[in-house]
Order: C-alpha cells, then structure tokens, then sequence
C-alpha cells in the first residue's frame, strides 16, 4: 500500500522570511486587534495555525498552561509507540550529529504531539526545557499554541516556525522545523522536529527533517 502523498510545504521559503520576523511585534499586534493579516507578512501555514489557536481560545499575549504528565502516564505513552521509536532511533542519532554543531535538539512526538524522545545540544535542551519542550508533555496546536509540531501535524506537511511565528510570546525563543512521520496505511503516526535558538536560521533543517523521515517511514 503507497500512502497518499503529504501536503506540499510552506510557499514561502525561509530566506524570504527575515523582513517579517524582524517585525514580528507589530504583525502579532495587527493580528491581535484584527484577527487578520494582509498576505505575506507571514506564511500561509503560519497564519492558519494562528486563527486556528485564536478559534480554540487561545491567547498571544498570555503564558501557555503546561504541565508534564507523570511517570507513570509517560511510560504508558512511550510503551504504546514503542514501534515508532525503534524505527526512528537511528535516525534521530543521525539526525542529531549532522545538526549538532549548530546547538540544536531533535524531537520525537507520537500523533498527538505528545513528546516521546528529545536528543541534542545539553544547554539548549534545558533552554527549551523552561518553556517546556520536553519529554511528557503534549505539542498539538490546541495545548501549546502555533509551534512546528502541532502545525505539521495539522497541515499534514513539513513546516518551520521561526521565533514569534509561534503564537505564545513565550515560544519565540525557539526556532524549529517539523514534519510528520507517515505510516504504512497513510496515517500520520508522530512527528519529527528539529528546533534550536532562535537566532539559528534553519536553513539546512527541512533538508535533513524531511531525509530523516523518509528514512523511517521505509522502516515503518
């Protein structure tokens, strides 16, 4: 059985992108007084994932609600993906050893979002740690805002999200390119995210986001 193709990617490449980001303050503002933007000011994906956000209740301008789930409840989750993880261990050491230089992470999250594994650059890690990227705690767009997770699982396509791209002010720290892991009967069955500083453009990320889990769908 061939799954059905993923959607295409953003339109708008990253390099086209820093005017934007440099005056992300007052386009977050424009969107929090109008709920709109004019086109190109951010990406398509980006937008969308935003008024989505908004639709749930979702604020911009206040701290997100997150809370690790216990012991018990991780193991529970990485038990029940014990298959996607073993198919994407290799991958994820890859992937971290090609982006390591550059201080970054690599994430695996089941199809929920939920985060399963992280490899990477020890002080980043407790970085992202403070904002709470890390293992036991749930991605998706209606927990933690616009991030690359819960964006590229609900746009079905690899994505990046690039400091105040994400919707919580808090994020903006963080820069990070996801794409979802497709399984063998067109499901996405978790996510692959490489993140970093913000500061980091990812130029090379979606490159090796998107080798990274074309290899583990082959495995899957």
């Amino acid at each position: 059985f061939t799954p059905p193709p993923r959607r295409a990617g953003p339109t708008s490449p990253i390099a086209r992108r820093p005017a934007a980001l440099a005056n992300m303050s007052a386009i977050r503002r424009q969107f929090l007084s109008q709920g709109m933007l004019p086109d190109h000011l951010v990406p398509a994906p980006i937008l969308r994932s935003w008024q989505r956000c908004a639709a749930l209740g979702l604020q911009m301008d206040e701290r997100p609600r997150i809370e690790p789930v216990d012991l018990g409840s991780l193991r529970e989750r990485l038990d029940r993906a014990d298959r996607l993880r073993a198919a994407a261990r290799s991958e994820i050491r890859v992937l971290h050893d090609e982006a390591n230089t550059s201080g970054a992470v690599v994430i695996l999250t089941d199809a929920d979002g939920f985060v399963l594994e992280m490899l990477g650059h020890a002080d980043f890690a407790e970085k992202a740690a403070r904002v709470a990227l890390r293992p036991g705690v749930l991605w998706g767009e209606a927990a933690t805002g616009t991030n690359a997770i819960g964006a590229a699982l609900a746009e079905r396509c690899e994505i990046s999200v690039l400091g105040g791209e994400h919707f919580f002010e808090s994020h903006r720290i963080l820069s990070c390119t996801a794409a979802p892991i497709v399984g063998p009967c067109g499901e996405a069955v978790g996510v692959l995210d490489l993140s970093n500083h913000a500061e980091v453009q990812p130029t090379h990320a979606p490159a090796l986001v998107r080798r990274a889990v074309q290899a583990i769908e082959h495995r899957l």
